[in-house]
């Protein structure tokens, strides 16, 4: 088994055989009949045992993309936490996949401060931000890309929206919503960007 990090590529190669030279960073070939694929620049490559595979999982919070993730021992760790909302959001040991993008676009979407203190959620908003966090990391996993944009609010469907129009608040300079100029500062070592209308503190 091999882990990947946030960055990394598979590619197929030419059909011919055997395979034409590498090209980049490769870390990875795979020939087979009758396609073969290089993986490129993965933060991480690493061959694992069963044993080392449980070890890491161990370590990893709730999966959004798993059926059995565990909401409820989910729930149990965000009550108990005093650390800032946008901050536990990055915390792999806490929630697994949920990076820097996908924080601020549903922090935005859910008109929640970054700096709230996760333990002030209610149930009810604990749960809608659950449920968000899986509904875009489902749409991420099918199209291979972070989408937050609605198609109808786009007037194109996922597959042909550019970069600029699948984020709503990442890297932008006014709040798609309301136009306010979009606030960011470093929070859990991270650049986070809300707006400071439509996410009050």
């Amino acid at each position: 088994m091999f882990t990947l990090g946030s960055t990394g590529n598979f590619a197929p190669t030419a059909a011919r055989r055997p395979p034409p030279a590498p090209r980049g960073q490769v870390r990875l070939r795979v020939v087979g009949e009758p396609k073969s694929f290089d993986l490129n620049g993965p933060t991480a490559c690493e061959l694992f045992t069963r044993q080392d595979e449980a070890r890491l999982r161990d370590r990893l919070g709730e999966d959004p993309l798993r059926s059995d993730a565990d909401v409820e021992r989910l729930w149990q760790k965000v009550q108990r936490s005093r650390a800032a909302l946008g901050a536990l959001l990055l915390n792999q040991s806490v929630i697994a996949g949920v990076g820097n993008v996908y924080r601020s676009e549903v922090l935005h979407l859910l008109q929640m401060d970054p700096n709230r203190p996760a333990n002030s959620l209610t149930r009810g908003e604990f749960d809608r931000l659950w449920e968000l966090i899986v509904q875009l990391l489902k749409i991420g996993q099918r199209y291979n890309r972070i989408i937050v944009a609605r198609p109808e609010d786009v007037g194109k469907p996922r597959s042909r929206m550019n970069r600029d129009e699948r984020l709503l608040i990442y890297k932008k300079e006014f709040c798609t919503v309301c136009h306010t100029p979009v606030a960011s500062w470093k929070l859990a070592a991270r650049t986070i960007f809300a707006c400071p209308l439509c996410q009050p503190g």
